[in-house]
């Protein structure tokens, strides 16, 4: 692997160890100098959970979605519904440091084992938890050895989604591996580190002077206001109006939605009302509202690094001529600045009001790393599978015609 001023192929060294936190592991690697001690696979988060907050806790390279408290609330409500188990993979230094970890689940689908983000489809971004000087140095073999020594009999496939290329500045190790675009694409938005207006930053004024002409009428309404939920009631109050207008959405575009799964609204609440570092809910919650009704709301995750729009959804009615969507986002964006945010995006997918705010491509690719003979016939089947699957949604005409199916199957299924 490149590194610096020169090429340096990380050695792994395989040894068997067993009895770690009451978990059999298999110690997977040394790397340069000894960097690595062992490699440790835990099927429980709390047996985890030391090593997982010393990384995230040191400024570990990881994104938001990788976060303890998020994905614990997940595998209690959402994996464990599924049949995921937790297969935490982590590796530690001589002296027990924690170095990585990789918050994995393993999942039966027919007859394969597969190995996949915890999270699933409600995280935007996969990175895992890396200590930096250690995702800097890791290579492409390095991590495919790890995973064949430590999941090898374990696991069929490693199907590892949404993952960006670059996170922070770094290179994301996963993305070192063989991989192909994503499905689904990302933009952002970066913020100056000092700037008076981040909104002349995003925005050209004739969309400013716009949205403050619609912002006007709104303060007409009795009770006008942006606010960020602080308390479990306001938090379950708003949650309410969420889920609500998001059925009634989702409904009339013929889309599942995916927030009516078994687990999934529990665990929001919980990620939610749970506090994070400095008492913010993991899971920020973002609306205006006026005259007792929610107009739009967001559900986001923040660091210092990055704001990024998890769920969101806007009312229906007169009131939603005024773009409420879009002026709650000049006020979260004005947020943003305040906190000294740096980069800033809406979650990845296509939708016209994106391209507003976040024009800065973000690619995302997603790696297929087959781990046994079974694995590589499905590996192959998933790349062809998810490749076609992007095609689709990168040709206007055939994008077009699903959504187009889709209203129509939802307006005969409402019409019955």
């Amino acid at each position: 692997m490149e590194t610096g001023g020169g090429a340096e192929r990380l050695r792994l060294r395989m040894e068997l160890a067993v009895g770690y936190h009451g978990h059999s592991e298999r110690a997977a690697a040394a790397c340069r100098s000894g960097a690595i001690g062992r490699v440790c696979v835990f099927d429980d988060l709390a047996a985890a959970e030391p090593a997982w907050r010393a990384l995230e806790n040191a400024g570990a390279l990881l994104t938001p979605y990788q976060r303890f408290d998020l994905l614990a609330a997940w595998q209690r409500h959402v994996g464990a519904r599924h049949g995921v188990q937790p297969y935490l993979i982590a590796g530690f230094d001589p002296a027990g440091a924690p170095l990585f970890l990789w918050p994995l689940g393993r999942r039966r689908l027919g007859p394969l084992r597969v190995l996949h983000f915890l999270g699933s489809k409600h995280a935007n971004f996969n990175v895992a938890l890396w200590r930096r000087d250690i995702a800097a140095a890791i290579g492409a073999e390095d991590v495919r050895g790890i995973f064949r020594s430590v999941a090898g009999g374990a696991a069929d496939l490693a199907a590892l989604f949404s993952q960006p290329l670059i996170w922070n500045g770094m290179i994301n190790p996963f993305a070192r591996l063989p991989h192909q675009a994503a499905a689904e694409s990302n933009t952002r938005l970066s913020l100056p580190r000092q700037t008076d207006d981040a909104l002349a930053v995003a925005l050209t004024s004739s969309m400013r002077s716009r949205l403050r002409g619609k912002e006007k009428k709104l303060k007409r309404l009795a009770g006008y206001r942006y606010l960020q939920a602080s308390s479990d009631a306001e938090i379950d109050r708003l949650l309410d109006s969420f889920f609500a207008l998001k059925s009634t959405r989702m409904g009339a575009q013929g889309v599942a939605n995916v927030f009516a799964e078994p687990g999934v609204e529990d665990f929001l609440r919980e990620a939610c009302q749970c506090r994070g570092a400095g008492g913010r809910p993991v899971i920020e919650l973002h609306a205006l509202e006026a005259g007792g009704e929610v107009l739009a709301l967001y559900g986001s995750l923040v660091d210092d690094y990055r704001f990024s729009s998890m769920f969101n959804t806007v009312a229906t009615g007169e009131s939603a001529r005024q773009s409420p969507g879009l002026i709650l986002l000049t006020h979260m964006l004005a947020d943003c600045n305040a906190r000294g945010v740096r980069s800033f995006d809406l979650g990845a997918g296509r939708a016209h009001y994106k391209t507003f705010f976040c024009r800065e491509p973000e690619p995302l690719v997603d790696v297929f790393l087959p781990l046994t003979l079974r694995g590589r016939v499905a590996a192959q089947a998933c790349r062809i599978g998810f490749a076609t699957k992007r095609l689709i949604k990168d040709h206007p005409a055939l994008w077009g015609g699903v959504q187009s199916l889709r209203r129509w199957r939802a307006k005969s299924a409402n019409s019955e």
